[in-house]
C-alpha cells in the first residue's frame, strides 16, 4: 500500500509545480520557494524534471553537447518574444 501512496504523492508534487509553472513566468528558485512556502516541500530534482517536461509552456529548443554528455536545452514560451 504505500508503494501506491509514494505515486499518488508524486504525481500531486509534480502538479503543483505544473500549476506554478503554466500559471505565470518563474525561474526555478521561484518554483522551489514557492513549493516550501506554500506546500511545505522541497521538490527534488526528478520532481522538477518531470513537471518541466510536461509543462504546456516549456518546450526542447535543442540539444548540446558537453563533456561528451547530450544536455538540453529547454525553453519557455513566456520568453520567447524575448529570444526574437
Amino acid at each position: 500500500m504505500r508503494g501506491s501512496e509514494d505515486i499518488w504523492e508524486h504525481r500531486r508534487i509534480v502538479g503543483l509545480i505544473r500549476k506554478r509553472v503554466d500559471s505565470s513566468p518563474c525561474t526555478t528558485r521561484d518554483i522551489i520557494l514557492h513549493m516550501r512556502e506554500e506546500h511545505g516541500h522541497d521538490p527534488k530534482p526528478h520532481e522538477m524534471e518531470r513537471a518541466l517536461m510536461r509543462s504546456e509552456r516549456i518546450y526542447k529548443k535543442s540539444e548540446i553537447v558537453v563533456d561528451g554528455n547530450p544536455m538540453s536545452i529547454w525553453a519557455s514560451i513566456w520568453n520567447a518574444t524575448e529570444e526574437e
